[in-house]
């Protein structure tokens, strides 16, 4: 692929699986280092709550400086729903009529893989009941009060709360990262329904309005699907720019990625330290982060490249499985050899993500592939049917 100058425009941007449509595939590489960052901090905060304690960081720390990326879940998960709402912008309904089809397939899309986990969640924690109840006596994870402790419950249970249950409550204790399936949903709706509602430029200004309302009354989460609506609106409008892409990333690594519960105190460098990483800072970082990586070649190209694009693909297998290996095999590891040392704990650390890849590398063969297949041909008949007179 030719190289960009400073002054080509950025090509148009549509999400994935669309036929024939561009796609801007640094963000699949992005998603996919998203996700890796998540892996970490579930791992690490299991297993060494102390470091991720709110209010208990004085002075100057790594987790004060843009490396806190690698394990911020916090942020990630905010980078999730500004990628969310880009490629939800791009794949809006075109007309009213289409709402209802995209709505519905948007939730099987949601909701069949996270069913898949909660099973594979349940069959791990029927496999090792007592292994979480043993870490959180050996750590004190509070972490750990997210997953259930015997008598697990039955596999009815895992299938109403991985499927349904989920999107109603915002919770579950099978497999915890899919709290974010509401609000997956949630975004979905407020995009796809105001983009079937309205036309033009209304559609960036309601975005616009959306992030300054939500933000407001504290729902940051919209907000930034709000903002990864806006950016695909203004995409035609990104120029490649080296040094300014650069400068935005690592402002939005500063303000978003740096990891929130510094402890305050006299000062005003150790006032702005507690603010850093906190809701509102880290959707704005998040949206920062993105632009950056689309304006800024070297850094996108590095994201384009094969291994983070093939991590891209299993993101969400990854985001799913994840859990219910940290929670089962590897705490029966930790309790039966720990407390663990530094470096045992690392060796855990990398034989977990390995197992996490693998199992994600399944997932995605067995279930995700197929249920993309699946939508896909849903979604162009459905469509045909609707375009029909």
């Amino acid at each position: 692929m030719p190289l960009l100058t400073s002054e080509t425009v950025l090509p148009p941007a549509t999400p994935p699986n669309v036929a024939g449509a561009g796609r801007v595939i640094c963000l699949d590489g992005l998603r996919g280092v998203a996700a890796c960052s998540v892996v970490a901090f579930h791992f690490f905060y299991a297993f060494t709550p102390t470091l991720f304690a709110d209010k208990a960081r004085n002075g100057f720390t790594v987790f004060d400086t843009p490396l806190a990326v690698l394990w911020n879940g916090h942020f990630a998960v905010a980078v999730f729903f500004v990628l969310s709402g880009f490629v939800l912008a791009a794949s809006a309904p075109k007309t009213v009529r289409e709402a209802p089809l995209m709505i519905g397939l948007r939730y099987a899309r949601l909701a069949l893989p996270a069913l898949a986990s909660s099973i594979l969640a349940w069959a791990w924690l029927v496999g090792f009941p007592d292994a979480a109840r043993e870490v959180q006596a050996l750590t004190g994870s509070p972490w750990f009060r997210w997953t259930y402790q015997p008598p697990i419950p039955p596999l009815s249970r895992a299938i109403w709360e991985g499927g349904v249950g989920v999107f109603l409550e915002g919770t579950t204790r099978f497999n915890n990262p899919l709290w974010t399936m509401q609000a997956e949903f949630m975004g979905s709706l407020l995009i796809y329904g105001s983009y079937a509602l309205l036309r033009g430029q209304a559609r960036p200004f309601a975005m616009a309005l959306g992030i300054v309302v939500f933000s407001g009354v504290g729902l940051f989460y919209l907000a930034a699907f709000c903002g990864g609506a806006l950016v695909y609106a203004f995409r035609h409008l990104l120029r490649n720019h080296t040094l300014g892409g650069s400068v935005l990333g690592m402002l939005g690594l500063v303000i978003g990625a740096t990891y929130p519960g510094h402890a305050g105190g006299e000062g005003a460098l150790v006032s702005v330290q507690s603010w850093l990483g906190a809701d509102g800072l880290r959707q704005i970082g998040a949206v920062f982060v993105v632009l950056a990586l689309l304006i800024t070649p070297p850094i996108r190209r590095l994201f384009e490249t094969t291994p983070l694009q093939r991590l891209g693909e299993i993101s969400f297998p990854l985001y799913l499985v994840h859990v219910p290996l940290i929670v089962a095999p590897a705490c029966f590891l930790y309790a039966r050899f720990g407390p663990l040392a530094p470096l045992p704990l690392a060796g855990l650390f990398i034989l977990t993500c390995l197992a996490a890849l693998a199992l994600a590398g399944l997932f995605l063969i067995t279930v995700e592939r197929p249920v993309l297949l699946a939508l896909r041909i849903i979604r162009t008949r459905g469509r045909a049917r609707l375009a029909s007179p």
